[in-house]
């Protein structure tokens, strides 16, 4: 069976379980697991068939053995890692990217540009996890046909709907899942949550996770003075997140980009937030848009804008009698586009779409090598053709002369003979005039079956160059209908990118226009407030 190999550096953490899944879910190909470490049973996810590449003493015929067609890398950084060992083997390299890896912000460019060009050598296939990383990469100089967007699935049974509810007595929970790092924005949802706490006592923002900004988080908390409603609660697995799902009221998330140009794809907690009902506030960030459809099947907010998130979250609270609407919209968008069997059937289907490229250009360089055979081998057989017929023709000439020099002794002979005869004696001179009319008969004979030999050898070279033409043609046929359905998919994929661009405008638009609306409502308000103060204060008069 043909395999994958899966390169990781190092043993998969509590919150990847989506990387496991896109190695032990695959049925169509065997899956085994490599990397530059040895296997341990202290890990929550552990491999089956695991081999650390520095133990393997032969690894060409390691690769040969296992039936290994691609290597699979789940970041950019790990591609990097395992790209000399494809180039070495000439085996094909496919690498996931999921976030920095692909991003093209100017904080970054340089750096993942530079990576880049190795791969593009290469010939490595990417799989971003979304189209705003597609076409990160693209603007980084990776060839389109090279790239295939492959969402990350979650486990639908695991975070199984359930209809929310706002509780109207006792803790109303704002949940949030991430790592502590900056991308993840959690300053700018404590700044947001100050504003909705004041309006809200009842309001409590449990946070999940850990990272490198936990203390600059805690110091924070603690100049607004929210110890005791904003709490950390450490890291967390999948299943005990999900438990965690089903007690909060409102899932929040306000990714941004990074200092250093880090950003998300599509985080797998707001699908997970999603498929358990909640309802969902985000930002306008990477691919988020491509999940949230703002005031549909969530609230997306600007990044880095904690007055616009706090409405998001206001918008919810204010309005629980939308909820059921938004959380059943946001169950099938999950269902329909994130489910994590039905990526793995995407997964699979866009691995033999990379072998098939592979196995083309296997193909195409071997047709070139036969073509250009076949090109020497015609040049040669021509120039054979000529020397032979050169040959025979002095050959010819030769025969013709003695042929001549035989026709000549012949008739002196016939003459000597005819004069012998008249005298009633034979003589030897007779028997060798016959002897040499036989072999000159026999000769000519030879000639004749040789001529037509000739004649049967140019009828089939005729023959074998005709077949080479229209195997040529053949070849010709098939190489632009391939152009073809090239061209067609490269407009498909222009059409699809236009189609988002325009959304993502219209989008842009529209909340425009809302917020127009809000100011011009606000307005409206102040105006009518002013004017009843105004009365009251007349009537007081």
């Amino acid at each position: 069976m043909k395999t994958i190999a899966y390169f990781v550096s190092e043993n998969i953490k509590t919150h990847q379980r989506f990387i496991y899944n896109q190695i032990v879910k695959i049925s169509s190909y065997r899956s085994i697991v490599i990397g530059p470490f040895d296997d341990t049973n202290q890990t929550e996810f552990p491999f089956e068939n695991y081999y650390n590449l520095n133990k393997i003493k032969d690894l060409e015929n390691f690769f040969k053995e296992q039936e290994i067609i691609a290597i699979h890398a789940h970041h950019g950084k790990h591609g990097q890692e395992i790209l000399p060992v494809c180039e070495k083997y000439n085996i094909p390299l496919i690498v996931s990217i999921r976030g920095r890896d692909g991003s093209d912000r100017p904080e970054i460019f340089r750096k993942n540009a530079k990576r880049y060009s190795s791969f593009i050598k290469h010939g490595a296939h990417f799989f971003p996890v979304c189209q705003y990383l597609a076409e990160g990469l693209r603007s980084l100089g990776i060839p389109d046909e090279k790239i295939h967007v492959l969402y990350g699935g979650i486990e639908t049974d695991l975070f199984a709907y359930s209809t929310p509810i706002l509780p109207k007595e006792g803790e109303i929970r704002v949940l949030s899942v991430g790592r502590l790092v900056d991308k993840k924005g959690f300053v700018t949802l404590i700044n947001a949550f100050k504003r909705i706490y004041s309006q809200y006592p009842r309001a409590r923002l449990h946070i999940i996770g850990t990272g490198e900004d936990e203390e600059k988080i805690k110091s924070v908390i603690t100049e607004f003075n929210l110890k005791d409603v904003v709490i950390l609660r450490g890291a967390m697995d999948s299943k005990q997140v999900s438990n965690e799902l089903k007690k909060a009221h409102i899932f929040c998330l306000a990714s941004q980009t990074g200092k250093t140009g880090d950003i998300e794809g599509i985080p797998n907690v707001l699908k997970e937030a999603m498929a358990s009902g909640l309802p969902v506030v985000s930002t306008q960030h990477a691919g988020i848009p491509e999940l949230i459809e703002h005031q549909r099947t969530g609230y997306l907010a600007p990044e880095k804008n904690d007055i616009e998130l706090a409405k998001g979250i206001q918008f919810f609270l204010e309005h629980p009698e939308i909820w059921n609407n938004y959380t059943e919209r946001a169950r099938k968008v999950i269902e329909e586009k994130f489910d994590v069997n039905k990526q793995i059937i995407e997964q699979q289907r866009l691995y033999s779409l990379v072998n098939t490229t592979e196995t083309k250009t296997e193909t195409k360089t071997e047709a070139e090598m036969e073509t250009k055979t076949e090109t020497e081998m015609e040049t040669k057989t021509e120039a054979e053709i000529e020397t032979k017929t050169e040959q025979k023709t002095e050959q010819k000439a030769e025969n013709e002369k003695k042929t001549e020099t035989k026709t000549n002794i012949s008739l002196n002979l016939i003459i000597s003979i005819a004069a012998n005869k008249s005298n009633g004696v034979i003589t030897p001179t007779m028997a060798e005039a016959e002897m040499e009319t036989k072999t000159e008969q026999k000769t000519e004979q030879k000639t004749e079956n040789e001529k037509k030999k000739e004649q049967k050898t140019e009828m089939k070279t005729e023959e074998k160059k005709e077949k080479k033409k229209e195997q040529k043609t053949e070849m010709k046929t098939e190489e632009k209908k391939e152009k073809k359905k090239e061209q067609k998919t490269e407009q498909k994929a222009e059409q699809k990118a236009e189609q988002k661009t325009e959304q993502k405008t219209e989008q842009k638009k529209k909340t425009k226009t809302e917020n127009e609306k809000e100011k011009k409502k606000k307005t409206e308000q102040k105006k009518k407030t002013k004017t009843k103060t105004e009365k009251e204060k007349k009537s007081k008069k």
